[in-house]
């Protein structure tokens, strides 16, 4: 895949759409989607107002798009099931696939989540292991993932499934090297994303977005063998100073 592209960001107003638009500055043309309004927009970006309940506005937003990155959904770990986890993350992800396959695209990056592998107690969980939420949320991210499957092997749709840590990290908090991690940093959100947009020769992968922890959550092997990913912060380097202004 060549390193410029359009890529429609679902969720666009949310933390990691925020994290991204931040970070890549004009690297891409971005078609930012969202219920919300999304204002100060720069000369690469544009903003559609988009319900992914709706396939026909998923359509829409899908045309002439090179990669999706799917970030649209209700990511409480306790939500209802029929209040937001059925329409949101059942029907807009199964409409975000579709949309995608009607629309040409050559790419679906799907956020999946670290509640998709919750139930293991050790490190460095591998991608490959049976999934195991602990909760309703998990298990749609579950589906989430094996839509992907389908829409891959039978649809020739380019599918990244990125089990996401919380993108909190900050190197200079208050945080214990000791204890198991699964966060991932700003900076370190970012490049991963960066890379599942632009990296080559993937027809379907499942990968692990955390920073770099002395005890990691999950393994990281995954996305360095896949992605060429290699995080900046994490548990495992120094403790930075937070600046003051």
């Amino acid at each position: 895949m060549s390193a410029s592209k359009t890529v429609l960001i679902t969720g666009a107003a949310g933390l990691v759409g925020d994290i991204l638009r931040t970070h890549w500055g004009d690297r891409h043309q971005l078609r930012l989607a969202d219920i919300r309004p999304l204002e100060n927009l720069a000369a690469h970006e544009e903003f559609v107002r988009t319900d992914i309940t709706d396939y026909q506005q998923m359509l829409t937003a899908c045309t002439g798009v090179d990669v999706v990155v799917h970030l649209a959904a209700d990511p409480n770990m306790h939500a209802e099931f029929y209040d937001t986890l059925l329409p949101l993350n059942v029907i807009g992800t199964y409409n975000a696939f579709e949309a995608a396959r009607a629309a040409g695209c050559q790419r679906l990056v799907f956020a999946s989540s670290i509640n998709v592998v919750l139930g293991y107690e050790g490190e460095d969980v591998k991608w490959d292991v049976p999934v195991f939420p602990q909760n309703v949320y998990g298990a749609t991210k579950c589906w989430g993932e094996a839509l992907a499957r389908v829409f891959s092997d039978q649809h020739d749709l380019s599918c990244i499934c990125v089990r996401l840590g919380s993108p909190r990290f900050d190197q200079s908090g208050d945080w214990d090297p000791d204890r198991r991690n699964g966060s991932l940093s700003p900076r370190d959100c970012a490049q991963f994303f960066g890379r599942c947009v632009e990296v080559a020769h993937v027809d379907f992968a499942i990968v692990h977005g955390i920073s770099n922890h002395r005890h990691s959550w999950m393994d990281l092997e995954i996305s360095r063998a896949v992605l060429g990913y290699e995080p900046q912060d994490g548990t495992a380097f120094p403790r930075t100073v937070a600046s003051r202004l």
